[in-house]
């Protein structure tokens, strides 16, 4: 008798053991879900907010692309300008060279009054002074507008740098959505 009493104790002691086991799996699998669930819960939220930057990205990187072409533009019709006014400076320095030899004339011919004379030649010397500083002014206007040149050049690189940086971008998205393909065979919503 003793001998049933401690098989009915073993008994009941194993399907107790089972039994914990049985519920202590049931939590485990119900844990696995409830992690599971939260993973993709973070993997949609965190996707969505990477699509959204993306967007952001590329419309910032239309906008800086599209005001760089608009510098460009101007900067080529600012060229345009330069060259006009190293023309007309060209004109101005050739107009004082003229006005210079008359003066020379001119100083020649009133030599008898001695203090004319004298203020002829100082505004012989000052015209001299003037007709160096605007050709030393056309030579750096000139330089000034390859200056300018140089730099609508310039901004064209950049302008095709930010092109080929859009179409990495462009890529980088594809390659985004390529690794979320996983994610999509899971059951989880």
């Amino acid at each position: 008798m003793e001998n049933n009493n401690n098989q009915k104790e073993m008994l009941e002691i194993v399907e107790r053991s089972l039994d914990d086991f049985r519920k202590g799996m049931e939590y485990r699998e119900q844990l696995s879900i409830r992690i599971g669930r939260r993973t993709t819960q973070i993997i949609r939220f965190g996707m969505t907010g990477m699509a959204i930057l993306g967007l952001a990205l590329f419309y910032l990187i239309f906008i800086l692309t599209k005001d760089f072409s608009d510098i460009r533009k101007h900067m080529t019709e600012m060229s345009g300008y330069m060259y006009n006014m190293e023309r007309d400076f060209s004109i101005v320095a050739g107009s004082i060279t003229q006005v210079h030899k008359t003066m020379l004339v001119l100083n020649d011919n009133i030599m008898v009054m001695p203090e004319m004379n004298s203020s002829v030649g100082n505004m012989d010397t000052n015209l001299g002074v003037l007709s160096t500083d605007l050709h030393s002014m056309v030579e750096q206007i000139h330089y000034m507008n390859g200056n300018v040149s140089s730099l609508a050049s310039n901004m064209q690189l950049l302008n095709n740098q930010f092109t080929d940086m859009n179409r990495s971008v462009g890529h980088m998205s594809g390659n985004v959505n390529q690794m979320a393909k996983p994610m999509k065979i899971f059951p989880f919503q």
